[in-house]
């Protein structure tokens, strides 16, 4: 691995030593690009209403149109200034006498023609053109567009089948990630659990990014701009986890009313947001509430499901560069069964699960010279997960509350060079508590052995630059470093069942240093080579998010990944753009209970399998081949080959002997190969409609002894693939000239597809051999139909 990274190191170095010196001076302002010439656009045939749409368009440095995407607007009108924007020439952007690439938002207005004449040979009246103005510009000179990036926008994921119109869904259909199971939104990116991906909003931690099962994302949709993904080696602001990187970032403040509002099958939802003082403020609130249980009720009436979200943001310009913003959301997920009394035949709900996390951002923004932004911001976090008592061991509710201060800080020292810095401290209070708030120690909660009560304070401090040593040179080169402290509550001698259980040393304090390099190299015009080096590290975590919860044990050895990628990026014909990427992840001291437990149950406190550590591998080929799914015929196309091995100390239980065996096997989850295909078209008349088609090969069997018993040593065979059909369809209807009402079908596993997750063995007789079956889950499918509207 150090060979590799220094080796990619010289490369760059060698392809960069050519280029100019970095620039001492400020950099001159910006001059935005200008139309060369007075454009129109026809009203579309069959479209209806007045409309705005909002275009983004990169203008290279010849003037000319290189990318179109689509910010905000419908069908057709998008797919008209799509159509027409490619042909748009522009005087190019200027920073002092240097012709620069750069970003300009266009607004397009749409009116309809006038009524025609009633004399009959009255000639058809002439679609008026689209009005066409500037909105802002971006310069994208300077900008590193890191390697492993994957961005797409809200309104982009909006149209892909199996989503539900929410953005952080798209994650399941990028390279790199493998599904636990199809439909549920906990996944492996790149041969990490789930719980070693980072969820961010705006830069704020969030521990869980889905609601509950099959629920939609905890944001209201159309609060979300953008979001980024990292499969691998992110930039050095994100820290603390081993794995993927998942970001979403709101929109910018409105200056005019708007809303959205949608009622669907199993949940309804709305947002509205207001200008006032002028526009120098803004008011957000927004919110979902999921009532999933009544459709739920007709399968098992003794079942009861719900969920709801809330976002309500206020922001102030107190000045021309300086802003207040408080942003405060959070959700909410419940599980209950109806049970009976066996004596007084009474019936009460019992809590089987529940979970929820609270925050609240107090941010100010300050604008720096033409470039730069500072952010300072302070954060409250409030998380909890947990179930009623059971039986006669008392499981508990996991609560975490959390206080961090973070500053950020970017600016552009010269054309070629990029700065990024900032730090924060975050202090965690965890414990275990009983329904009624009390909490428990360990001889009333053997589980309290594992989620001990303590206090956590990180602190960080990151800082990285981008510059370009060449024209044909883009390398960004990071250093993150962090200390994780950890101090346990109360520690008495824990002795059950005569037995001691060591939990480690009662405060512990770990340095860890995360360096980051990443590049991009222009081979040719259109083809250009990405190569990415990362070092991370991360606290002990459970195998999938949980909010609230967190092992204790060991919390002085983090988990550490190695993560390399390299690859190549295509600009095709038609907005296409090709990616592949193979990529090595090297894991030590990895929590994955998968590996380390096999097939001992992980319900058994005293199991010491859980806390256990393993090694783990995963590389791989990772292909992707996009179009914006705003466009009017588009298509993606996403493909992984990968190998995710585990070397664990493996105990077998098949006759309860414990025996430790290191072994390199396959991961649980691993699984070869996922394939993905996703196309949407736009049928006219404001019709429009996708399909999504995805298909992965079979996570490996588990071995059994002659005896019928599971073992967690995996067999050569796997379970068969699996495959599953996504279906959207959309009919929109326009209402004057901003507001819009839709009808909406949308359907996740319409083949109503089982997939199988386990395998049963057993013995018939002690003469007969051993009969086995494959569970199945499912079919795991949603039905979505609903009304959807905006103004």
């Amino acid at each position: 691995m150090k060979r590799l990274y220094f080796l990619f190191l010289f490369l760059v170095a060698w392809l960069g030593g050519t280029g100019p010196a970095w620039a001492q001076n400020a950099p001159p302002p910006l001059v935005p690009p200008r139309l060369l010439t007075e454009e129109t656009i026809a009203y579309p045939q069959g479209a209806q209403g007045d409309a705005i749409v909002v275009v983004e368009l990169t203008v290279d440095t010849g003037g000319a149109v290189t990318q179109a995407i689509i910010v905000s607007g419908e069908p057709p009108f998008t797919s008209a200034v799509l159509g027409r924007a490619p042909a748009w020439r522009f005087v190019p952007a200027r920073r002092g006498d240097v012709d620069v690439r750069a970003r300009v938002r266009m607004r397009i207005e749409f009116h309809p023609p006038p009524p025609a004449q009633n004399a009959p040979n009255a000639p058809t009246p002439n679609r008026p053109p689209a009005r066409i103005e500037r909105e802002e510009e971006v310069s994208v000179r300077g900008r590193l567009q890191e390697p492993g990036k994957i961005t797409f926008t809200g309104g982009e994921v909006r149209q892909m089948p199996g989503a539900f119109g929410d953005a952080f869904r798209m994650m399941e259909a990028l390279p790199g990630v493998t599904p636990i199971v199809s439909g549920l939104p906990f996944f492996y990116v790149r041969g990490a659990p789930p719980g070693n991906t980072g969820y961010y909003v705006d830069g704020i931690r969030i521990p869980l990014l889905y609601h509950f099962a099959l629920g939609p994302g905890v944001i209201h949709p159309g609060l979300i701009d953008h979001v980024d993904f990292f499969s691998g080696a992110p930039p050095a602001q994100y820290g603390r986890f081993s794995g993927g990187i998942l970001a979403g970032y709101t929109r910018p403040p409105a200056t005019d009313l708007h809303g959205e509002w949608n009622v669907r099958l199993v949940d309804s939802g709305g947002m509205v947001e207001a200008p006032f003082a002028g526009g120098r403020g803004s008011v957000l609130v927004a919110g979902r509430y999921g009532y999933p249980g009544l459709l739920a009720s007709l399968i098992s009436p003794e079942v009861t499901v719900s969920y709801w979200d809330y976002q309500a943001r206020a922001s102030y310009a107190l000045t021309n560069r300086d802003t207040l913003t408080i942003f405060a959301f959070g959700s909410s997920d419940y599980l209950g069964s109806i049970k009976e009394d066996y004596q007084t035949k009474e019936k009460r709900e019992e809590q089987l699960f529940k979970t929820g996390f609270h925050r609240l951002d107090l941010r100010y923004d300050h604008r720096l010279g033409t470039s730069g932004k500072l952010r300072l911001a302070l954060t409250l976090g409030a998380d909890e997960s947990g179930a009623d008592i059971q039986g006669d061991s008392k499981v508990g509710n996991g609560r975490l509350r959390t206080v961090g201060l973070r500053t950020e800080i970017e600016d552009q020292l010269g054309p070629n060079v990029r700065v990024r810095a900032g730090a924060d401290v975050v202090w965690d209070y965890s414990d275990l508590l009983d329904p009624d708030g009390n909490r428990l120690s360990p001889e009333e909660s053997p589980y309290s052995i594992l989620y001990a009560p303590r206090h956590d304070v990180t602190l960080g401090a990151y800082a990285d630059v981008a510059w370009r040593p060449s024209r044909r040179v883009e390398l960004t080169t990071g250093l993150r470093a962090d200390v994780f402290t950890s101090r346990r509550i109360d520690q008495p001698v824990i002795h059950i069942l005569d037995r001691e259980h060591p939990i480690g040393a009662p405060a512990t304090a770990t340095v860890a240093v995360d360096p980051r390099i990443a590049a991009r190299v222009l081979l040719m015009p259109k083809l250009t080579y990405l190569a990415a080096f990362g070092i991370t590290h991360q606290p002990p975590s459970t195998l999938i998010p949980i909010a609230g919860l967190g092992l204790t044990e060991r919390r002085d050895h983090l988990q550490t990944a190695f993560q390399a990628s390299q690859g190549l990026e295509l600009a095709l014909p038609l907005d296409f753009t090709a990616t592949a990427n193979v990529f090595l992840h090297e894991y030590r001291n990895l929590s994955d209970a998968t590996a380390s437990c096999g097939e001992i149950p992980l319900g058994d406190w005293d199991n010491p399998c859980l806390t256990r550590r393993v090694r783990g591998r995963a590389f791989g080929l990772e292909l992707l081949l996009r179009r914006p799914l705003t466009r009017r015929l588009t298509g993606w196309l996403s493909y992984t080959l990968s190998r995710s091995t585990r070397e664990a100390l493996l105990v077998g239980t098949g006759t309860n002997a414990q025996v430790e065996v290191p072994q390199r096997i396959p991961a649980e989850f691993d699984r070869t190969h996922v394939f993905q295909l996703i196309g949407a078209y736009d049928l006219g008349r404001n019709w429009r409609a996708g399909l999504r088609f995805m298909w992965y090969s079979g996570r490996p069997r588990p071995r059994f002894d002659d005896n019928g018993y599971a073992s967690n040593l995996p067999s050569d065979t796997r379970f068969p693939p699996y495959y599953r059909i996504d279906l959207r369809l959309e009919k929109t209807w326009r209402i004057g000239r901003t507001a819009r009402i839709a009808f909406v079908f949308e359907g996740l596993n319409v083949t109503l597809n089982k997939e199988a997750i386990n395998i049963k063995c057993k013995l018939d007789a002690p003469d007969r051999p051993r009969t086995c079956e494959e569970e199945k889950v499912g079919p795991v499918a949603i039905p979505s139909i609903g009304v959807e509207g905006s103004f």
